[in-house]
């Protein structure tokens, strides 16, 4: 396979993994690759240069810059295929992505995914400030997300229903896909889509990189562990 060829599959793939990781579908993007070539497709987009791309910056906000068109093109196995202009337009645009975008691993003593009912904690006399996300708080909020999607895990499907009978009844963890770093102020928290039912085992492995995995991502760990 040539190396066009494998840029091709490298794009239309790209389609495929960031909406299943993020709920992104980029139609337009898809339609384009495959009309014009995933390679000229590329290059039409680098040209455009001081121009904001709008697939680009959804992926700053869901934290998944390496899922770019411009993180691909600089893959040493491609790179060959664009000029040096196109090369460091690609580069001058991942430069922008703000650290916080950037996945990085969380230690486990300092992963708080877990339902925490203030906002500080303290040991040893010295405060701890632990950032709670309001929306997975939410009565509302969790009510809407949970009437939608149920009370059983997403990832691994437990239902504390099933195991615990009535003494689990309601009892869940709601996990915000969205990293919050990437929310503005002004932005209104969609719950059925925003928020996702997870049992507090996967919900504390989601958050064990930093943007989180994606519900597919652990999904895909857990039947490679098993295997």
């Amino acid at each position: 396979m040539s190396k066009e060829e494998l840029f091709q599959h490298e794009l239309e793939s790209l389609y495929r993994v960031v909406g299943r990781a993020t709920g992104y579908w980029a139609n337009y993007y898809l339609r384009s690759v495959r009309k014009n070539g995933a390679v000229l497709h590329a290059k039409k987009a680098l040209s455009k240069i001081d121009t904001t791309q709008g697939g680009f910056q959804t992926l700053i906000e869901v934290g998944r810059p390496e899922l770019s068109m411009e993180y691909s093109v600089l893959k040493p196995e491609f790179k060959s295929l664009f000029t040096e202009i196109e090369i460091n337009e690609a580069k001058r645009r991942l430069s922008t992505v703000p650290e916080y975008a950037w996945r990085k691993e969380v230690e486990a003593d300092q992963n708080f995914s877990g339902d925490i009912v203030d906002n500080s904690i303290f040991t040893e006399g010295a405060k701890k400030q632990v950032t709670v996300n309001s929306y997975e708080r939410c009565p509302k909020a969790r009510q809407a997300c949970l009437d939608k999607h149920g009370y059983s895990c997403k990832v691994c499907g437990f239902s504390f229903l099933e195991v615990y009978g009535e003494i689990g009844k309601d009892f869940i963890h709601v996990h915000h896909i969205k990293p919050l770093a990437g929310i503005s102020e002004n932005y209104e928290v969609k719950p059925t889509k925003d928020l996702v039912p997870v049992c507090p085992n996967c919900h504390a492995m989601l958050h064990t990189k930093s943007p989180p995995l994606s519900i597919d991502e652990l999904k895909s760990i857990m039947v490679k562990s098993e295997g």
